[in-house]
């Protein structure tokens, strides 16, 4: 099944997705923390930024959108009620997520059983659900990982250890932000010493730092890769890459995306905004250069639905 705000849904009723989007990154901390803890929300709040969001997702059913995959943790304040109600108005399937990116300081002083703890609550996400709005009991289609650059932290380290226990246990797909290929080398050395679920975990932003020995690892390991920043600016790069992806016969390891912030693309250019292009402009943009209509429907609809199924 694949979970979404309004319930669970069968793996081929996702149709075409956006695999990595934000609807609004939320900057107070203690609102976001008081979403994901206390399930309490703030009608004015949910208010304004629906009449703000569902023009987009409109725009984006129109355009052929079906099913969006929200990328900010509890951390980047995930409102489910807020994506409850834009899914219902727009027809658009909204996954939401789990995984809470704590502050490094909150480890150093948890280091016991931290992991143990932490996959515990995710655990708990799942089995009772993020909240239970209208009588539907809502749970997380993934877990969102953000790794820090640089090398691979103690405190990361035990993020990844605490996805892969829930995953083990309840079969929820990893969703991991990593922004360098070293960093990538690390995290699949843990993966594999850890013997976790590679058809389950997700390299987002997998061309950020382009490297192909690292790519052709996670590829062998059946790791799936994240091409999820494609902007106006990208189109050339990521049409190369899935044209590669094609010859090489690994078209159905990728899921794609564009990396916005709904509300904020909003909020700088009004009915102007871009979050409708990757439909619009960049579907298009690879059929005129020779990859079939069929072929991207698989990419688009076929692959989210395998790998967010569990």
């Amino acid at each position: 099944m694949i979970y979404t705000v309004n319930g669970p849904i069968l793996k081929e009723q996702m149709k075409p997705t956006l695999c990595h989007e934000h609807f609004k990154w939320e900057n107070e901390e203690n609102y976001a923390n008081q979403l994901y803890f206390d399930r309490e929300y703030d009608d004015e709040k949910i208010e304004e930024a629906y009449q703000k969001l569902l023009p987009v997702l409109q725009k984006l059913y129109t355009a052929g959108c079906r099913s969006i995959v929200e990328a900010s943790p509890p951390l980047g304040g995930q409102n489910i009620k807020l994506l409850r109600k834009l899914s219902m108005a727009s027809g658009i399937n909204i996954i939401p997520c789990t995984g809470h990116s704590l502050p490094n300081y909150v480890h150093r002083i948890h280091r016991e059983r931290y992991a143990e703890q932490l996959s515990d609550r995710w655990i708990k996400d799942f089995q009772h659900g993020l909240d239970t709005i209208d009588g539907v009991t809502i749970k997380p289609g993934h877990i969102k990982l953000l790794l820090m650059r640089g090398e691979l932290s103690e405190v990361d380290r035990e993020l990844l250890r605490a996805a892969i226990m829930t995953n083990k246990q309840v079969g929820i797909p990893i969703h991991c932000h990593i922004l360098e290929a070293a960093l990538a080398d690390e995290v699949m050395d843990l993966l594999e010493a850890e013997k976790a679920n590679f058809d389950k975990f997700l390299w987002s932003h997998t061309l950020r730092d382009k490297n192909y020995d690292t790519i052709h690892r996670a590829l062998d390991l059946g790791i799936w890769l994240g091409l999820d920043l494609i902007k106006a600016n990208e189109y050339g790069e990521n049409l190369g890459f899935i044209k590669e992806a094609i010859v090489d016969g690994f078209e159905n390891q990728i899921l794609l995306s564009q990396d916005y912030d709904f509300y904020d693309e909003v909020a700088a250019h009004g009915e102007h905004h871009p979050c409708a292009a990757f439909f619009t402009d960049f579907i298009p943009y690879c059929i005129a250069h020779g990859i079939s209509p069929d072929t991207l429907d698989d990419i688009i609809s076929k692959n989210p639905g395998e790998f967010y199924n569990f």
